[in-house]
């Protein structure tokens, strides 16, 4: 079931905590830096941020001088990001959309965009295929996508390391759904290799795939990864395996960069 816009208005100030939680602002920065390094240098871009919620990739993407379509169903995400948008001075480079994701082909011409992201979306639909090809659609040529979701073998070991949970652990083996713990929705989860696959299908060619947050939600407790000297040393491993096969392959998230043809 996808969730109504009403729960995610509902449970923003749950979803800002967890934002703000050092696993939280590792997962950002992760997504951010790996996605970049396919943006390449030149003029500023245009990009759509599609169920892009409070705008966390879009005002980081608009600080580096880019400009930024957001959209999401949820009005209440959409008031706080326009509302930093303003406070960071970026209110010029932020577009803000309240619809429905299906309802983007209506919003937008064709070939439009230089940069798409997908970030924390295909997990809640139904049909992820469909959605990534209306969102590949708005893409121009030689144009960069970015899907970020949930990793499918990370379903285990989330119930093993963090829940503590051996019998779940053995009963979610090949699992490919789960319970939202902030949302009321059952996620869909997948592997790096099901969205390249899906990605190649619609005419993209793929540049790279990313592990998000390797370690660190399987290693000790919110407490310990309070301390900033330890979150340090997290951070800093969680760096050097991101892109590392076959560490990335149990990651919490995924990240898959591609180029449309």
């Amino acid at each position: 079931m996808t969730p109504q816009s009403g729960v995610f208005d509902k449970r923003i100030a749950q979803w800002r905590d967890e934002q703000q939680q050092p696993w939280g602002k590792l997962k950002y920065k992760l997504i951010q830096i790996n996605l970049v390094r396919h943006l390449g240098q030149g003029k500023p871009l245009r990009i759509l941020d599609a169920g892009g919620g409070n705008g966390h990739d879009t005002l980081f993407l608009a600080e580096r001088g880019h400009s930024v379509e957001l959209v999401d169903y949820s009005r209440e995400m959409l008031e706080e990001a326009a509302s930093r948008a303003a406070q960071a001075g970026l209110a010029q480079q932020v577009h803000i959309h309240q619809t429905d994701l299906l309802a983007l082909p209506a919003l937008f011409p064709k070939a439009c965009f230089d940069v798409v992201l997908c970030h924390h979306v295909s997990q809640y639909v139904e049909d992820a295929r469909a959605l990534c090809a209306s969102l590949v659609a708005l893409l121009k040529p030689g144009g960069i996508m970015s899907l970020v979701t949930m990793n499918r073998y990370s379903i285990p070991y989330h119930a093993a390391f963090l829940r503590g949970d051996l019998a779940g652990a053995l009963a979610q083996i090949d699992a490919r759904t789960s319970k939202a713990s902030i949302f009321d929705a059952v996620l869909t989860y997948f592997s790096a290799d099901e969205v390249a696959d899906m990605l190649l299908s619609l005419g993209c060619a793929i540049e790279a795939d990313y592990g998000i947050r390797c370690m660190c939600d399987y290693w000790g407790d919110n407490e310990r990864k309070s301390d900033p000297a330890i979150f340090e040393q997290i951070e800093e491993l969680e760096f050097a395996l991101t892109a590392k096969h076959p560490y990335k392959l149990l990651a919490r998230n995924l990240q898959v960069i591609a180029r449309k043809l």
